[in-house]
């Protein structure tokens, strides 16, 4: 099942990086609109800005985080350990997932009675779910074993954790996605599409059937990688920096509804378009070597380093700033949406810093000891 990959890039594994960034802070404009958008109070004017709504693409930022997630795997770990030790991959991902994830359920936790006192009178509105909703041992336990989509827990602790189990499951078929691989590049397509059409045809039956409705994604990145890894392709610096620039206007385009889409069972779906986008700008940022000046390349590099953790705590500090504009009875729109913006972004980054350095590291670091442990043996 072991699959020849040449030694990693630096400089192109570095461009992903900055781009699982941008997939985040895509995320965090998405979620900053949707506390946003509606009203608190009736004196509360509904935010919108042209400019930041462009960047409003927070179902396309998950789905890049599946489709890079599936190139890297690819490109990092069949560089490395190969996969003939189903153990070593498994337990590298989990101390590199779950450790950060379940401490980061223990913050959302404890802020939960925070937020209820200084909360207004329950409107059923978006922010509200994730710390009101009462929860069972049975909820948490399905969160913390990343089985809340099949368990049927969903919407507790943050919004934003629907994607983790999603993206733990695919981990689970990644040996088999790499055994397609046997079949060329388009292997692991056909089982993202066949995992598709299963509950578009009633072999699968559940509430929450996003794992299989975008597992083209995950398995579009290891195509991706696997293209990359075998064909010399290089795009010039500009062309590829207008063509992933292009990509991006047009998930905007399909996010705000400029672009009607056709209405065909498969190329209609959003997410469908949304994975093709993310596949394809994986492919074009990982084969394009695009100069940035030092400073930038460091802080984005940081900033893509520390995209984890930023998904996991932002949508705490998106209700902090809720309950700012809240308290200090804040109406206008631009001010409302300046302040939710501007401190999650700013709050999640310093936060998402401590946490990769005291939580998530850490965690790679015990995981990397008990590998070694095994290894011996």
């Amino acid at each position: 099942m072991s699959v020849s990959v040449k030694p990693v890039d630096d400089n192109y594994i570095f461009q992903l990086t900055w781009l699982r960034g941008l997939a985040a802070f895509f995320v965090i404009v998405s979620h900053t609109f949707r506390a946003t958008e509606v009203k608190y109070s009736e004196n509360d004017e509904v935010s919108s800005f042209f400019l930041l709504s462009l960047f409003d693409l927070g179902s396309f930022g998950v789905v890049l985080f599946f489709a890079l997630s599936g190139c890297t795997l690819f490109i990092s770990n069949a560089s490395k350990v190969g996969f003939n030790d189903l153990g070593v991959f498994y337990v590298k991902r989990f101390f590199r997932i779950w450790p950060a994830f379940a401490i980061a359920i223990i913050f959302y936790i404890s802020f939960r009675w925070f937020f209820s006192t200084w909360y207004i009178e329950p409107q059923g509105l978006w922010v509200e779910k994730q710390f009101l909703l009462e929860y069972s041992i049975y909820d948490l336990i399905s969160y913390l074993t990343f089985t809340s989509n099949f368990a049927g827990s969903g919407g507790y602790f943050n919004n934003a954790f629907w994607s983790l189990p999603v993206e733990f499951q695919y981990y689970i078929i990644f040996p088999v996605i790499i055994a397609s691989l046997k079949f060329g590049a388009l292997g692991p397509m056909v089982i993202g599409v066949v995992l598709y059409f299963f509950p578009k045809l009633g072999l699968i039956i559940m509430d929450d059937n996003v794992v299989f409705l975008l597992a083209f994604s995950f398995c579009g990145g290891v195509m991706a990688g696997y293209l990359y890894n075998k064909y010399p392709v290089r795009l010039n610096p500009v062309f590829g920096l207008v063509l992933f620039t292009g990509l991006l206007g047009l998930a905007s385009a399909i996010s705000q509804s400029y672009l009607v889409l056709p209405d065909l069972m498969f190329i209609s779906s959003k997410s469908n378009w949304y994975s093709s986008i993310a596949i394809v700008s994986v492919y074009i940022v990982l084969v394009t070597k695009i100069n940035l000046h030092n400073k930038l390349e460091a802080f984005l590099k940081h900033y893509g380093t520390i995209s984890y953790s930023t998904y996991l705590y932002h949508n705490l500090f998106v209700a902090i700033a809720v309950l700012f504009i809240i308290n200090f009875e804040i109406y206008d729109k631009d001010l409302r949406l300046f302040i939710t913006f501007v401190f999650t972004l700013l709050a999640s980054y310093f936060v998402a810093s401590w946490s990769y350095k005291f939580v998530e590291m850490p965690s790679i670091n015990i995981g990397r000891n008990i590998i070694k442990k095994y290894s011996k043996r």
